[in-house]
């Protein structure tokens, strides 16, 4: 995580609140953690725990369900896990990111528009979705319609955009291409087919 930083990118740690006590792939099942919190918070979510005090940039949300928090949604949605753990018990103050939405887990039992908004309501700052730029758009309007029927607070997403915004900052991102122009659509074709050759959907 370190070296990333000191290379001027911004590094990500995943998938919190870690995959250890579970058997299942998140990508197929929602797994669910019947561990105690107490040896949860003392073995899998301890790494997570120290990158935060060594000053982590953003930290992936795991689609796991931890049984004497959440109940029966998933880390990645469940507001109260967010706020407790991440935000309040270790102070963290930095970006909050989905794991991808599209992911069975998720699809099968919540659908895209269902899942954006529990995304959003729990506390994520950036929703990971792969899907098609037409979808992407689809997904874009649906906030657009929750922020104007007041089912999703503006002020909410302003946060989030605070935050990005302090990261770019940070790393000195801007929104301009360079002089090198980057293909875009060669490199996700490029990503399909190896997601392809290792049987990923």
């Amino acid at each position: 995580m370190k070296e990333l930083q000191r290379q001027g990118i911004v590094s990500v740690i995943k998938h919190f609140p870690g995959h250890g006590a579970v058997s299942q792939d998140s990508h197929f099942f929602l797994p669910k953690i019947k561990t105690k919190m107490e040896q949860l918070e003392k073995e899998d979510m301890y790494p997570f725990e120290q990158a935060i005090k060594n000053g982590a940039d953003s930290i992936l949300m795991g689609h796991l369900v931890v049984k004497s928090v959440t109940r029966e949604l998933p880390a990645s949605l469940s507001r109260k896990f967010i706020t407790k753990y991440l935000r309040k018990k270790y102070h963290y103050k930095g970006l909050i990111i989905t794991d991808d939405l599209k992911m069975k887990a998720i699809k099968f039992i919540y659908g895209k528009e269902k899942a954006v908004r529990k995304a959003f309501e729990a506390g994520n700052d950036i929703i990971l979705f792969r899907i098609s730029p037409d979808k992407q758009k689809q997904i874009i309007n649906h906030i657009y319609d929750l922020v104007r029927q007041g089912k999703l607070k503006e002020n909410r997403i302003n946060k989030s955009v605070k935050r990005i915004l302090n990261i770019k900052q940070k790393y000195k991102i801007s929104d301009e291409f360079t002089e090198e122009e980057i293909n875009l659509e060669e490199i996700n074709e490029q990503i399909k087919e190896i997601r392809q050759k290792c049987g990923i959907e």
